[in-house]
């Protein structure tokens, strides 16, 4: 897998359609060789030999992002159908060869399918070598096959079929020879630490060595994976590698990626308490999004439906965690976690955040507070932390109900208390009786403020003014279950479960 934001290269870049004439394409015919490979990236006039069949509004076009350039498929209705065919290659004179190719896929609620196939000949039928969809909003993926019946009139082909999906891209197509040299594929990172990442891609077994670029500086080694060491803290490296094969062939290079070590252990005091509003970047700096299960993750939003840059939870359907980089609490006078959250009221339901914490990564996360109810508005929060340590971790934990996402902005964790002033004492608040049949008096320490009662949808099923530190609720029309209980005043906030029996 390239772990390539699709975002930065296509979605959030501002791109644009070029014209791609099929009217005007030129028959090519091109040899493959042991010491010729084919590749293809789209950057140049290369698919100036490529053609496309359509059905309906289906069309395959080059799109130019931010950084590079690939073949998208393109559809007006569920139904359209395009074909993109490869030029034809003539590989009578190999034994064997590999194709592989880079694509990624979207869908939100529907996603398209990808067929890729291959023809012995323009009077051959198509044969299907493999069948995608499926959708990723991140990455990159990449595909090989040992093709069958060469002939000197070959061709391949991708064939997209629109199900009302997003898009599909394809890019850096190759054919080789097996007695040729193989551009690696998979190039991937992992263990990422502050200081070191561990590099590795997929091999064929004819390599001798490999070359590795890494933000410019290339290196030769002669195993794989490789450890990539005396790293830099927080800093971005983009990296790729190439393969060195017997009788001095070279492979094209690996489809670059990028990755970003983690941050050192970020010392809070009182005096330097620590903040990101996650302005600084497109990607978050010392924050890592965890998928606990399905397909969300959280992403830095660049501002399309708020106009500064926030970490959102996408809706796609699951959970996902967002961990802090560990953080030395023990300077602290009282750790303290301030954040804002929005959590849009979808057709479906609202979904959740949730906070928790761990005192290292071996231990095991701990719930601090929920927040299951609709806020289309920013809600600020303040929470003690516990058992602080000298490797103290925060995560927001993110879980899908089908709605419209969930965002978090303006993080700090340090002390946070006015210099001077007295501390006002804890904000307490207590319901009565819970469980309930229906009513149920709410008191507090504060003199004003309101009462909002949640169903775990997030529908607000009651509200009622709190006056000298009293309210009264009635839910005696409400259904049995659980619901959330929140107490607003110039004391504080508090959320309290209230069981309605």
């Amino acid at each position: 897998m390239n772990n390539k934001s699709l975002l930065t290269k296509a979605l959030i870049a501002t791109a644009m359609f070029l014209s791609f004439n099929t009217a005007a394409l030129a028959q090519c015919v091109i040899p493959v060789t042991d010491s010729q490979p084919y590749h293809e990236d789209f950057e140049g006039d290369g698919f100036d030999c490529w053609t496309v069949e359509t059905v309906g509004g289906g069309n395959w076009a080059p799109l130019a992002g931010s950084q590079t350039m690939l073949i998208n498929f393109t559809s007006n209705n569920a139904g359209d159908e395009a074909r993109l065919i490869s030029p034809t290659f003539d590989l009578s004179g190999i034994g064997a060869a590999r194709f592989s190719f880079s694509y990624a896929m979207m869908g939100v609620y529907q996603v398209d399918e990808l067929d890729v196939c291959y023809r012995a000949s323009q009077t051959d039928s198509w044969h299907v070598m493999g069948t995608f969809s499926f959708s990723d909003y991140n990455n990159f993926y990449e595909e090989t096959y040992d093709l069958e019946n060469l002939s000197d009139t070959y061709q391949i082909s991708f064939l997209g079929r629109s199900h009302g999906g997003m898009y599909i891209f394809i890019d850096n197509i190759e054919i080789v020879s097996v007695m040729g040299c193989n551009r690696p594929l998979n190039l991937g990172a992992s263990e990422i630490t502050p200081f070191s990442a561990l590099l590795g891609w997929s091999t064929t077994g004819n390599e001798e060595s490999w070359t590795i670029e890494l933000n410019g500086v290339e290196t030769t080694v002669e195993t794989q994976p490789y450890l990539l060491d005396h790293l830099m803290p927080q800093t971005t490296y983009s990296v790729r590698v190439k393969a060195n094969c017997a009788d001095g062939l070279v492979s094209e290079w690996a489809t670059a990626i990028s990755f970003t070590t983690l941050c050192d252990v970020i010392v809070v005091t009182d005096d330097a308490p620590y903040r990101d509003d996650f302005e600084a970047s497109d990607k978050f700096l010392c924050w890592q999004s965890e998928i606990v299960w399905g397909e969300d993750n959280w992403v830095v939003d660049p501002g399309y439906t708020i106009p500064n840059n926030t970490a959102f939870f996408i809706w796609l359907g699951g959970q996902a965690r967002l961990v802090s980089a560990p953080m030395d609490l023990t300077a602290l006078t009282r750790p303290t976690l301030d954040f804002k959250h929005r959590q849009p009221q979808g057709a479906y339901g609202v979904d959740e955040i949730s906070v928790m914490y761990r005192t290292s990564e071996a231990e095991d996360w701990i719930l601090i507070e929920q927040y299951p109810y609709a806020t289309n508005g920013w809600q600020s929060e303040t929470l003690e932390l516990p058992n602080p340590s000298a490797t103290y971790q925060i995560a927001f934990v993110g879980t899908s109900n089908g709605a419209e996402g969930a965002y978090v902005d303006d993080v700090a964790v340090g002390t946070f208390e006015v210099v001077g002033v007295a501390e006002q004492p804890a904000f307490e608040v207590a319901l009565s009786p819970n469980p309930t049949n229906g009513k149920v008096t709410v008191e507090a320490n504060a003199t004003e403020g309101e009462v909002t009662v949640f169903d775990m949808m997030g529908k607000q099923v009651a509200v009622a003014p709190l006056r000298d530190g009293r309210a009264e609720l009635d839910l005696s029309a409400c259904a049995q279950g659980v619901y959330m209980t929140r107490i607003t005043s110039e004391a504080g906030t508090s959320t309290i479960k209230l069981v309605k029996d």
